[in-house]
Parts: C-alpha cells; sequence; structure tokens
C-alpha cells in the first residue's frame, strides 16, 4: 500500500470566509526555488529552468517558488516536477515545517512511468491571519499501480506584519491522497 504524502488529517475550516473559485488547474507548469527561510532567485534569465528526469524535459516554473497571489502556479509547479521525477523541485513547494523530502517524493510517485495528477477546482479560506487554498487531486500510474485521490491543502501568511518572506508565499501544508 502507498505511504500518505504527509501525515495528519485535514483540519476543517468551518466558518471560515470563502473567496471566489479560479478556475480548474492544469498540470503543464512549473516551479521557483527557495532554501531555509530565504528565495533565492533563478540563475536563468528567463526564470525558467529545464528539468530531464525519466528521460522527459519539462520547463519548471523556478518563480512559482515566489508566488504570492495564485497558489495554482505553485501547484502547476509541483504537479510537474511529480511528473518528470524532479523530486528535489518537488519537495520545495512543501512548508519547511511539512518535513517532506525528496526521498519520500520518490518513494510516493516513482515508478517505470510518470504518474498524472489531476486537480480540480480548490476552494479558498482565510482564517487568524493565513490564507488557505484547498484542491482536490487525483493520482494515476501508468504502471498499473492503484489510482491515488485525496486533497492538497496550501497555506501562506495573510500580509500579516512581522511575517518573513518565506511565509508570505504558497506552500504546500498537508495531503490526504491515499489509494482508491
Amino acid at each position: 500500500m502507498l505511504a500518505l504524502l504527509a501525515a495528519g488529517s485535514l483540519v476543517a475550516l468551518a466558518g471560515c470566509q470563502q473567496e471566489p473559485s479560479p478556475a480548474p488547474l492544469a498540470t503543464d507548469s512549473s516551479e521557483s526555488a527557495v532554501a531555509n527561510d530565504e528565495i533565492v532567485p533563478s540563475d536563468t534569465p528567463s526564470g525558467w529552468s529545464s528539468g530531464a528526469a525519466n528521460g522527459v524535459a519539462a520547463d519548471l516554473d523556478l518563480g512559482a517558488l515566489q508566488e504570492r497571489r495564485d497558489p495554482e502556479r505553485l501547484l502547476r509547479f509541483y504537479t510537474n516536477a511529480i511528473r518528470v521525477g524532479d523530486w528535489t523541485n518537488a519537495a520545495k513547494a512543501w512548508s519547511l515545517d511539512a518535513g517532506m523530502t525528496p526521498d519520500k517524493l520518490r518513494a510516493q510517485f516513482d515508478g517505470d512511468a510518470g504518474p498524472k495528477l489531476a486537480l480540480g477546482r480548490g476552494d479558498w479560506a482565510n482564517a487568524a491571519g493565513s490564507l488557505f487554498y484547498e484542491t482536490p487531486v487525483t493520482v494515476d500510474f501508468a504502471d498499473a499501480r492503484e489510482s491515488l485521490r485525496g486533497t492538497i491543502v496550501m497555506r501562506r501568511a495573510n500580509d500579516v506584519p512581522g511575517a518573513s518572506p518565506l511565509q508570505l508565499v504558497w506552500r504546500i501544508e498537508r495531503s490526504s491522497i491515499t489509494p482508491q
């Protein structure tokens, strides 16, 4: 049986004010880079980097790791990194508190063929100085492994005074992806 991406259950965000949901998310996008508590700029002029894992080349939008407005941009980065097996960059989409590592992602998603992640329409919520974005996800594998379903919850500080640059950008906080 496949391990969960992150431990813990989803916290209900009851009583939070809902914002309009953006359009469904496509999975062909990109990523960015963060080290410790500071944002590391891309060393390529365009902000794009080529990742080639499992023989598949993909452009990862490294600027997505600095995204403050659009959580779906970070999700596109994450799903593209997973799709091509770039476990190191995929782990950068997670908050430091989540404890996600490239090895955990590799154990969850690596195989003979890259997984296909399909994301649904997300929901917004505000709570105690934070913004949350929760979206359903389905993971299908071409190598006959059991499909996975669950949600990904993202969080960022809601422009709270004293928040660090890393707290002000979107990161995956938790996920409840389990076999179907």
